[in-house]
């Protein structure tokens, strides 16, 4: 089986570089093209049977890209990450929450948290979706979608392949969080993340604020092909209350924010066992102010020496900052100061009793 892996990455290698795709070659010529390599190629002894069969699969894989991928079979173990909802207060009207894992158990704990913000008050939700967390189950995505969505409503179809009816799947109970909020998406957003961001926004009750996903909203189905591998494949595609698809599509958020993917995995493992604010707050450079002053200290000289003797200084290796979910609280506090400033663009002026003030006319000679 590492023949196996080595020379399946060996030919996908291969096929991504060979160029554009044959599509106005026929089937014939395909086929002649095959038996010409197969007896006039330099090394037509490297081209087994074995060799052009996986080269195929690789290449059919390659083209389906997310559709269908193989995969090895102990994957299913437990990869040792941290799940769980990560939940906190951002500010006191501005909760934050990220599944990791999108199982079961991290329904029942969304709920609890949405509960304790609702009962303390919370008027403003941020919803992390940006997790990679491997494809999930689709009845996790109805659970955690009933959280929000009211009671009755639908909140996506299942197209079955070979089927002529979908399956719909409707919410039976009544919603936690029933405020607009916002939710954070990227390409790696799994298959249930993508399907909640994009039922939320289409029913309006989101806005989308980071990079385009990538189009995986389907049902997966995996089944072993030997003793180490299975393949997974997509069996059933989402549709949206319309009918529509975002399968191959993807979602275009409202507010793009690029951000690399290795700095938001790093800002994930540092806020993993502290707190999230710690990524939107940026720490300023100690300076000689009025404080250090009374405090018989100079921060600059401090820092000064310490530069002067070849040592590091905190500001040369910065925190890595989660650049998504700051401009997400960037435009939950304008939002909120604007509204507040309750400005009435059409109020005419107070009327006044004072005569209209005279212009001097100059005097001319």
């Amino acid at each position: 089986m590492r023949r196996f892996a080595i020379l399946l990455t060996f030919t996908s290698s291969v096929f991504a570089a060979s160029g554009p795709e044959p599509k106005d070659v026929s089937q014939a010529g395909i086929q002649t093209a095959f038996r010409i390599l197969q007896k006039e190629y330099i090394r037509s002894s490297d081209l087994t049977f074995d060799v052009l069969n996986r080269a195929a699969l690789s290449g059919l894989l390659q083209r389906l890209d997310f559709g269908a991928e193989l995969v090895p079979r102990t994957s299913e173990a437990k990869s040792g990450a941290l799940s769980g909802v990560q939940a906190e207060l951002l500010t006191p009207q501005t909760g934050y929450l990220r599944p990791r894992e999108f199982t079961p158990s991290e329904t029942k704990e969304l709920e609890k948290h949405l509960q304790d913000f609702v009962a303390k008050k919370v008027s403003h939700l941020i919803l992390d979706l940006r997790s990679p967390a491997p494809p999930g189950n689709f009845n996790d995505a109805a659970d955690m979608l009933s959280l929000f969505v009211p009671k009755g409503e639908v909140l996506f179809k299942m197209k079955q392949m070979g089927q002529a009816a979908s399956e719909v799947e409707t919410n039976m109970r009544e919603p936690v969080w029933s405020q607009q909020f916002l939710v954070l998406v990227d390409d790696e957003t799994n298959n249930l993340g993508e399907t909640m961001a994009a039922v939320l926004r289409q029913r309006k009750q989101a806005l989308l604020i980071g990079a385009p996903t990538r189009g995986g909203a389907v049902r997966y189905e995996t089944v072993p092909v030997d003793a180490e591998w299975s393949l997974r494949f997509a069996r059933a595609e989402v549709l949206l209350t319309d009918d529509s698809s975002v399968f191959k599509k993807g979602l275009q958020p409202d507010f793009p924010i690029s951000m690399p993917t290795t700095l938001k995995r790093q800002v994930y493992h540092a806020t993993d066992a502290k707190d999230v604010k710690s990524s939107i707050i940026d720490k300023p450079r100690p300076r000689f102010n009025e404080a250090a002053l009374v405090a018989n200290t100079n921060p600059e000289l401090d820092s000064y020496l310490r530069r002067s003797a070849g040592k590091p200084l905190p500001e040369d290796a910065p925190k890595p900052s989660d650049t998504v979910l700051q401009r997400a609280v960037d435009l939950i506090t304008a939002r909120t100061l604007f509204q507040s400033a309750k400005i009435d663009w059409n109020r005419k002026p107070p009327a006044t009793n004072e005569p209209p003030a005279r212009r001097a006319i100059p005097v001319t000679k």
